[in-house]
């Protein structure tokens, strides 16, 4: 233990001199400055913290954190400790309503003290001063950076962060056992999955993985940010979200993610092959040339600054060229049916032209997953019947063999009568809006067959009356149609008297054919 303890010392005195080397260049390392955590926190946890904390502070500034302190106000205001003088916004502020008064003349003072000594974060014998600012040339990134994250990463390195820190993606070096005294973890700011190595802590913000990073700290990151949110935000695009692999090379989990070409100093944009077989960047218009956006549309090589969304006609042109004009609902389940908008789905720019759901059956396009029926008119009367057997499509339609068969996929339902809607030589017709003569609905059994309306789904053209009568005509006076020598098994009767059909009885109804009871 003894060992352990000295080694840990003497990796620590080694950190502590190559970084206290440091200070005497750093902007924020002026002596006897006040610092945030014990001159500063304390006054604006007692006067501003009542306001300016939460998930919404007032004025979008937060007292609450040193990185919050230092931070901007909302609308893409200055940052509140620049510049580190009586101008900045957190000492003019105390000078205007409504805090005029609000703090003391000391604790004002102690405030602007602290602004033009560089707004430190802590007195440190081990780090600079501005160790924890992102504005400062000695902020832990930037350090870090430069060294190309070895400290962070490998644990035998001299200046291992693991030393003196809990939460290091490497670990603690080889006997050390303990933290040392006063040191904060990484994962105390780093609370994000992956911690300090999580994808958020070099490229965006919190839980948002991509850039731009925070622009109060890294205001340039507004110029190459670029589309980033549009192509990975599904809430904001017409479209299921990308991840990062679609144009770039993402490394593997685990300790050591800065290996290959990721954490070089430079972008690679490396296409999947979900962007194929036309993928490329141009690198001096920062234009991309991939099969996402080049279908014939108005924009077919979007500018990655551009953020401007892309429209129903910028990538392909609706209806696409050659493509039949018909509402685009026909054969979609994300586009509207004059094809100026997306609702938000898995389907749009997946790598493939799906009709429908995107489920390959019938019930892609014409009803829901496996079942082909469509939900319109009376479509679920003949689907599920109350009183015969389920209806085959081809009674109605003309079922094709091949997705594009010819008639299929023309925008037009197309009613051609078949099966059992021409049995006993019926002669069905379709008027646009009923059927007529179809032996479904009692031609040649009755003296006036059903017209049934389309878009009636009142269940009355299903009524043993409505398509023949009791007893049908040309048959015999009887109405005992549940006489075992008759229709026994497939009628009974109510309690009220009234003739049923039952359970068997459905399967044999409107079959073509009349069945006896054995």
């Amino acid at each position: 233990m003894k060992r352990a303890l000295r080694r840990r010392a003497f990796l620590t005195l080694g950190v502590l001199a190559s970084l206290t080397a440091s200070c005497s260049r750093d902007r924020t390392s002026n002596v006897g400055s006040p610092v945030f955590d014990t001159d500063v926190a304390p006054i604006l946890a007692a006067r501003c913290v009542g306001c300016h904390t939460g998930p919404a502070p007032a004025g979008g500034w937060n007292a609450g954190s040193y990185l919050g302190a230092i931070g901007c106000v909302s609308g893409g205001g200055a940052p509140t400790t620049l510049p580190d003088t009586d101008r900045a916004p957190i000492v003019l502020a105390l000078s205007k309503a409504p805090h005029v008064g609000l703090a003391s003349a000391d604790e004002s003072a102690t405030i602007a003290a602290w602004v033009s000594g560089g707004a430190p974060a802590r007195a440190s014998g081990v780090h600079p001063a501005g160790i924890v600012d992102p504005r400062s040339p000695s902020w832990h990134g930037t350090v870090l950076r430069n060294a190309h994250w070895t400290p962070m990463l490998d644990a035998t390195d001299p200046q291992a962060c693991g030393t003196c820190h809990d939460g290091t993606p490497a670990g603690r070096p080889h006997g050390v056992t303990i933290a040392a005294p006063g040191a904060t973890a990484c994962t105390t700011c780093h609370v994000e999955a992956g911690g300090a190595a999580a994808c958020s802590t070099c490229h965006g913000q919190g839980a948002r993985t991509y850039p731009p990073r925070d622009l109060c700290f890294f205001p340039a990151d507004a110029a190459k940010a670029g589309a980033h949110a549009a192509h990975v935000e599904s809430s904001r695009a017409s479209a299921t979200g990308l991840s990062c692999s679609t144009c770039h090379a993402v490394p593997q989990p685990g300790s050591n993610v800065m290996s290959g070409l990721h954490g070089n100093g430079s972008v690679e944009v490396i296409f999947s092959a979900n962007v194929a077989p036309e993928r490329s960047f141009d690198l001096t218009a920062k234009a991309c040339a991939v099969s996402c956006h080049d279908r014939g549309g108005a924009r077919p090589r979007p500018v990655w600054s551009d953020k401007k969304p892309m429209g129903c006609n910028d990538c392909h042109t609706s209806p696409p060229a050659a493509h039949f004009p018909g509402a685009c609902t026909s054969c979609h389940a994300e586009a509207n049916t004059t094809g100026t908008a997306l609702v938000k789905g898995p389907l749009h720019m997946n790598g493939l032209v799906d009709l429908g759901d995107g489920s390959g059956g019938c019930g892609a396009c014409h009803g829901k997953g496996t079942d082909p029926w469509p939900r319109t008119a009376a479509h679920k009367k003949h689907e599920t019947p109350t009183n015969a057997r389920p209806v085959d499509c081809n009674n109605c339609h003309v079922v094709p063999t091949t997705l594009f068969a010819q008639g299929h996929l023309d925008g037009a339902a197309a009613i051609v009568f078949g099966g059992h809607a021409k049995d006993r030589g019926a002669n069905p017709a379709w008027s646009g809006n009923s059927c007529s003569e179809v032996a479904c609905h009692g031609a040649k059994l009755a003296d006036a067959p059903a017209v049934p309306l389309w878009t009636d789904t009142s269940g009355t053209a299903s009524a043993c009356t409505a398509c023949h009568g009791i007893p049908p005509s040309q048959h015999t006076p009887s109405t005992s149609c549940e006489l075992s020598g008759c229709h026994g098994t497939e009628v009974t009767r109510s309690l009220m008297g009234v003739p049923q059909i039952t359970g068997t009885g459905r399967l044999l109804h409107v079959n073509g054919t009349i069945d006896l009871a054995p």
